[in-house]
């Protein structure tokens, strides 16, 4: 019998073939839109929840309080804060990440001669064994517990170790950094997958942080009001501890370090499931954009269902004869409602294949526009496949069930004779209602976009203080005076170039939020401020306002 059903299906939806096409079409976009946020939702709430302890990871983030009664929130935190550990028993292990910008890395020979010199922008990080004991990565080679043990020490990822050494053994193999310091491979670890937050390829090892940062190395690691936004410092915490528990404590440890300057240092713990999400210290995106995107995606299917209902219910009556000729000739209503209710499953059968069609095509567009790892594997994915089949049953349901009823309701004699006045009373009724919910519903949605364009458009052309259009920055290596002198001079001899400044940050960058300062002969000072480090071209060089 369902077999029947679906040949006869099939039969009509080729008699009227552009009834068909309209409705796989309107059908497919829908259904591809909301495939698309589904798998964009699902990919940002499934970043770093991959670790075996993610439920009891925290993140140390930083209230500044200002003297004005601002507030300022900063992802980074003091590398000092690794004392924590030590003192507080409640914190299970702790680990922290120290983030370097703008390295090169040489491959040299006996005597120093550099074979190779590559440059790593935003992946390189000081960290140690402890943070491997935090987050989870696949080791090809070498051994977590000791790999950066020692000074001098280095863990490549996958794609580095190929990038450097081709496929070389790399264990024990020597690295440059910024032509200052050797490393030695002491491991390789697969590369991070594209969910997570703490996306580095080169791990340096932390006892090595005196030769890396020789003049700041022992303020950087003993005061607690150098907050840094390259710095990230993770806990552990046992099941049973409050985070706010340990907020307290480390709190008397800011007091005794910073005395009175530790009113403007409030330290608190972000689990690691929010770190992606909140706004305050730098999140991705906000759950409540995730909530706004899985809304349209919604009303887009209704969009689509009520646009499928109207031309239903509207064709309903061109096949009025046929549905009053099947009831003379035995048909039940029961029969015609799933008669109707199977050319509804194959529309949107057919909507769904050529809706996940159009998503294969576009989502590498989609991937480099949005700066995602989207993909649509309905084998492996069984959150994904789960998503479409319950979808399909949705529509099918929600589109297919209002028109059959009117099909199946259709009276013999009045059907033949095409007199359906009171059917066509209610169903204009209803028809004009989906058409109202739609109108508005569309309204809405263009409405959300004018305003959201022209808040964007605002942004990039409201004035922020500073020149960013004609400004190009380039990263360099941190090398010494002589040698950034010799390069200004060479980039102003060109007439295109009108200013040149060497700098950490450009104006509106993430900045250092206090720390420690020394002036001339006098010992080391603390100080709570915004600090971005550049040189006398600075303010010319970006038009300070």
């Amino acid at each position: 019998m369902i077999r029947n059903y679906f040949k006869i299906a099939w039969r009509n939806l080729q008699k009227h073939k552009f009834y068909t096409l309209i409705n796989i079409l309107g059908l497919s976009l829908g259904i591809g839109c909301s495939l698309i946020l589904f798998q964009f939702i699902t990919y940002h709430l499934s970043f770093d929840t991959y670790h075996h302890d993610a439920k009891q990871l925290y993140k140390v983030v930083t209230e500044l309080h200002l003297d004005d009664g601002s507030v300022l929130f900063e992802q980074g935190s003091p590398l000092a804060m690794l004392k924590a550990k030590t003192n507080i028993a409640q914190i299970k292990e702790a680990a922290a990440v120290l983030r370097i910008h703008n390295t090169t890395v040489a491959l040299t020979q006996p005597g120093n001669t550099i074979v190779k010199l590559f440059a790593e922008h935003e992946n390189v990080a000081i960290t140690d064994n402890h943070f491997f004991d935090l987050f989870d990565y696949e080791w090809e080679q070498g051994n977590k517990n000791i790999a950066l043990s020692e000074p001098n020490t280095v863990v490549l990822s996958h794609t580095l170790a190929q990038k450097y050494f081709n496929n070389q053994d790399v264990i024990g193999r020597v690295i440059r950094i910024d032509n200052k310091n050797n490393f030695k491979v002491t491991g390789v670890i697969k590369d991070h997958p594209a969910n997570t937050d703490i996306k580095a390829d080169m791990f340096l090892s932390l006892s090595t942080l005196k030769n890396i940062y020789p003049d700041v190395a022992e303020p950087l690691q003993n005061d607690w009001g150098w907050v840094n936004t390259t710095t990230a410092m993770y806990f552990l915490l046992p099941d049973h501890v409050s985070p706010k528990s340990v907020e307290t404590m480390i709190r008397k440890m800011t007091v005794n370090d910073l005395g009175d300057r530790a009113k403007a240092f409030h330290f608190k713990l972000q689990p690691l499931s929010e770190v992606h999400f909140d706004g305050r210290y730098s999140g991705v995106i906000e759950r409540s954009l995730l909530v706004t995107l899985a809304l349209i995606g919604l009303l887009l299917i209704v969009i689509a269902c009520v646009n499928f209902i109207n031309m239903a219910t509207a064709q309903s009556f061109k096949r009025a004869k046929e549905i009053g000729t099947r009831k003379v000739l035995g048909s039940t209503p029961s029969a015609i409602f799933f008669q109707f209710m199977a050319e509804t499953a194959s529309i949107t059968f057919f909507g769904a294949l050529l809706s996940v069609l159009w998503v294969w095509v576009t989502l590498p567009v989609i991937n480099n526009w949005l700066a995602t790892c989207l993909t649509l594997n309905l084998i492996n994915d069984f959150k994904l496949a789960v998503f479409v089949l319950v979808l399909l049953v949705f529509i099918i349901m929600a589109a297919g069930f209002y028109p059959a009823m009117l099909l199946s309701r259709f009276k013999p004699v009045n059907a033949l004779k095409n007199q359906l006045g009171q059917n066509a009373k209610s169903a204009g009724l209803a028809r004009k209602g989906l058409i109202v919910v739609q109108n508005v519903i569309a309204q809405v949605l263009i409405i959300s976009t004018i305003l959201i364009t022209l808040q964007v458009r605002y942004l990039k052309t409201a004035d922020i203080g500073f020149n960013k259009s004609a400004v190009l920055m380039l990263p360099v290596p941190d090398n010494a005076k002589s040698k950034t002198d010799f390069l200004r001079n060479r980039l102003l001899a060109y007439p295109g170039i009108n200013n040149v400044t060497f700098c950490y940050q450009a104006p509106a960058s993430t900045a250092d939020k206090g720390g420690s300062i020394k002036y001339d002969s006098r010992p080391w000072e603390k100080f709570v401020g915004r600090t971005i480090m550049g040189d006398a071209g600075y303010v010319e060089t970006f038009g300070l306002r």
